[in-house]
């Protein structure tokens, strides 16, 4: 232990010594300068003037005075000079163990004082500790222990002389405060605080930054109507701005409209509370640092780094719980068992949390059928997992933009969309069917300059409708892709077979829409806890069924393979883990997917969906377009089309030539527009419709026919197209 460069010295050093070897008088404790004496009772204070009395010691001696603060820190002070020879130390309040052995040790290596003793504030019960300031300075290992004593004791922290801002309660006035400290001019001790009030007990617990790199500063007090305390982030550039504090103030913060004591606030944490703890602030919900963000801001399981959610969706109200999971059970999931199609909305429902621990893409199921037939009975069922089924409920009827901004506030979740006939329009139905599963939103750009942050999503959905996604397209003049198709499957809706003791049909789904209303929310809280405490159980179950859906579709196309394996799988192995939720077997939920996957397959078809589309595209075209092709063997009372989409030349028995046709390639490829068009020839020509010339020109792709002359006077060139026979061998040679 040494001394600072220029240590401060003890109040009323410089007085000390007068006579050589003196006898050196000292007061301690926490209440010392009580005893000395506060502005005109300075040195006149009632305690220090018995004791001085009792001593006999002059009116204007002055005693060494040492306060809490300056006893645990007594190897920093000058406390005794060189020549004196004895100390007593009186005891003023409160003197710990731990600040009289750093005052001995403080001695003992910076004094050359022999005599110490200790007495009480009237000077009686003296007790000499001599010999405890010798074995100090003589033994090593005293000296080591009472210097780690020092160093792990509590130390009061020095008053304040500067104004600061603190919490306080003056009176029934709580909070922070505006502390204005007054300091005498000759000890330095405070002696009076004057107190004004700024705002509840505000208190900063952490600093936090989003994945645009923007500051926030995270802000917590209790609001008298509030159970438990609420927590606000403010953006570091708004901090101590009007608009700031009337954000604050807005979430029920009371606080002064002094600009100067809001200024002293804004100072006060920019240097002062927890600048530690480092939160993620998000505006996305789902699994973020190993827990699981609601859109209500609800935190599921414990996250290994504070979130804090700074959005919230137009449904989050609808994120809240009623019942228990046992009234769900019993109510719901009991009269849902066998079912097929309201147990694949549960499955899908299930699905939603899973989709980003699995790495698959989002996806959806439309269940159509005709009206009445419980199509709005199962979505309601399924919305019940996470919330009130009223309050998180969408429709087909919201626009494409609200849809995608529902999908990104409810990201890693779920999403109903209600009676596919209700869409705006045909284009609105295409956007949103194609843009859901997309699973980010376009680049947008900001007035300042550079581009919005990217909306993503990964979410399931669950749609109802009277007709199938491609006929309800069609029905309102919207494009149908194939991709469509196997993102948003299309799964005839079966009616509810198994009724459980109810008379009917109505009675069985009006039980159902009833208890929807009381008992929900519940089961996706635990759903999500169960996946949050399991991920490598859900994967390696993911992976087995996966492989079972796999090799049930391995001779059918790749589209779908892929729907059994990234789609059906992943419903069966959420029903699967979901087992003893919702009290159904393994072999009841294996059933049902399966059942709604051959429905499924029924509508779709075992080949891919471009080679089905393409092919009914090209041969409905050329029905509908025979017309617009120039005959050969040309008849001289036909007549010759207003516009020319090739040639058609017809049947020759005595050559064996069948019918087809020659299509101009800018013809062709309005015919195949929509699908690339490598893709388009591969399958068209595996399916025998498109036909190859034995030797393709140089120059041209391989599908191109060089056509002579005959046909129409002038040497063309075109796609040769045989649509009602594939047996045309590819030898045939044209000139």
């Amino acid at each position: 232990m040494s001394y600072k460069k220029h240590p401060p010295k003890a109040p009323h050093f410089d007085e000390q010594g007068r006579v050589a070897f003196e006898h050196i008088n000292a007061l301690i404790g926490n209440k010392a300068w009580n005893a000395w004496g506060f502005g005109k009772d300075k040195g006149n204070g009632l305690e220090w003037g018995l004791l001085r009395d009792k001593l006999g010691l002059e009116r204007d001696y002055k005693p060494i005075i040492l306060d809490a603060e300056k006893l645990a820190n007594a190897g920093d002070y000058q406390i005794l000079k060189d020549d004196v020879h004895a100390v007593t130390f009186y005891r003023f309040g409160n003197v710990t163990s731990d600040q009289e052995n750093a005052l001995l040790l403080a001695l003992a290596m910076h004094s050359k004082v022999k005599k110490v003793f200790f007495a009480d504030s009237l000077g009686d019960n003296v007790e000499e500790l001599s010999h405890r300031l010798e074995d100090l300075r003589n033994s090593a290992e005293s000296r080591n222990l009472a210097e780690m004593r020092v160093e792990y004791m509590d130390k009061p922290e020095a008053p304040k002389r500067e104004p600061y801002v603190e919490y306080r309660e003056n009176g029934k006035i709580k909070g922070l405060h505006y502390i204005k400290p007054k300091v005498d001019n000759d000890t330095g001790e405070i002696i009076k605080e004057n107190m004004t009030w700024i705002c509840d007990d505000l208190a900063l617990v952490g600093e936090g930054k989003t994945q645009g790199g923007e500051y926030y500063y995270l802000f917590q007090w209790q609001n008298r109507d509030e159970n438990k305390p609420r927590t606000v982030a403010i953006a570091r550039e708004d901090f101590g701005t009007d608009s700031g504090w009337k954000m604050l103030k807005a979430q029920g913060l009371k606080m002064t409209q002094g600009s100067g004591l809001t200024q002293r606030l804004t100072e006060h944490f920019h240097f002062n509370g927890d600048h530690v703890t480092q939160w993620t602030i998000t505006n996305v919900t789902g699994w973020l640092n190993g827990a699981y963000l609601l859109p209500n801001g609800e935190i599921i399981g414990t996250p290994l780094k504070p979130i804090h959610f700074t959005d919230r969706s137009s449904s989050s109200l609808g994120y809240t719980t009623s019942g228990t999971l046992a009234d769900w059970q019993r109510e719901i999931a009991q009269n849902v068992r066998g079912n097929a199609s309201m147990m694949i909305g549960v499955a899908v429902a299930l699905a939603a949390p899973m989709l980003s621990l699995l790495g698959r893409e989002s996806f959806g199921v439309h269940l159509f059928a005709e009206s009445s037939k419980g199509k709005s009975t199962t979505l309601n069922i399924a919305n019940s997992i996470y919330g009130n089924p009223e309050k998180i409920k969408l429709s087909w009827s919201t626009t494409a933009t609200g849809v995608k901004n529902e999908a990104a506030a409810r990201n890693d979740g779920f999403i109903t969309l209600d009676e596919i006939g209700q869409a705006k329009d045909g284009k609105n139905l295409e956007t949103i069917a194609y843009d859901l599963f997309n699973e980010t939103d376009k680049i947008r750009g900001e007035k300042e300059g550079g581009n919005r942050q990217i909306k993503r999503w990964k979410v399931s959905a669950l749609s109802t409708g009277e007709k199938d996604l491609e006929t309800q397209l069609r029905l309102q003049g919207a494009k149908v892709h194939a991709g469509q198709l196997v993102r948003l499957l299309n799964v005839p809706l079966e009616e509810a077979k198994h009724l459980h003791n109810f008379p009917n049909n109505k009675a069985h789904a009006d039980h159902l829409n009833e208890k929807v209303q009381e008992c929900f929310g519940v089961i996706g809280r635990e759903w999500i806890a169960f996946l949050s405490n399991n991920v490598e159980a859900v994967k390696s179950t993911y992976k087995i069924i996966r492989q079972k859906w796999l090799d049930l579709s391995n001779n059918m196309s790749g589209q779908v393979q892929r729907v059994a394996g990234d789609r059906f799988a992943v419903l069966e192995t959420a029903l699967y883990l979901a087992k003893d939720l919702t009290q159904w077997t393994e072999e009841e939920s294996a059933q049902a997917i399966l059942k709604n996957f051959l429905n499924w397959k029924e509508e779709f078809g075992e080949n891919s969906r471009e080679e089905t589309s393409l092919i009914r595209i090209l041969t409905d075209w050329l029905l509908v377009n025979e017309a617009s092709f120039i005959e050969y063997p040309a008849d001289p009372n036909a007549r010759t089309p207003i516009k020319v989409s090739g040639v058609r030349v017809l049947a020759n028995e005595a050559k064996k030539e069948e019918e087809h046709y020659f299509i101009y390639p800018k013809i062709f490829d309005e015919i195949i527009e929509g699908f690339p068009k490598n893709m388009a020839h591969s399958i068209l020509f595996s399916s025998g419709l498109l036909k190859k010339p034995k030797k393709p020109e140089n120059g041209y792709n391989e599908y191109i026919f060089k056509i002579s002359k005959k046909y129409i006077g002038k040497t063309v060139r075109a796609y040769k197209v045989m649509p009602f026979s594939d047996d045309e061998s590819d030898s045939e040679k044209t000139e």
